[in-house]
């Protein structure tokens, strides 16, 4: 894959269900070196028009997710 299409995956939409594998993959063991990609990328959604279409539940957890990676 060239480095346009990774970019181009990396920014496009996501489906709720999509978010929630994130989200399942972040609270996983095992996942400890890809936490840094899994947080940027909820956070570029969190950040993104898309955002507000997500459930209620799953804006929280990304919200508590990238607050957590913050401090």
């Amino acid at each position: 894959m060239n480095d346009n299409r990774r970019a181009e995956t990396a920014t496009g939409p996501l489906s709720a269900e999509a978010v929630g594998t994130l989200v399942a993959f972040y609270d996983l063991n095992g996942f400890e070196r890809r936490r840094y990609t899994i947080v940027r990328r909820l956070r570029a959604l969190r950040d993104s028009d898309q955002f507000a279409m997500l459930p209620q539940d799953l804006r929280e957890r990304i919200r508590e997710i990238v607050a957590a990676a913050e401090r």
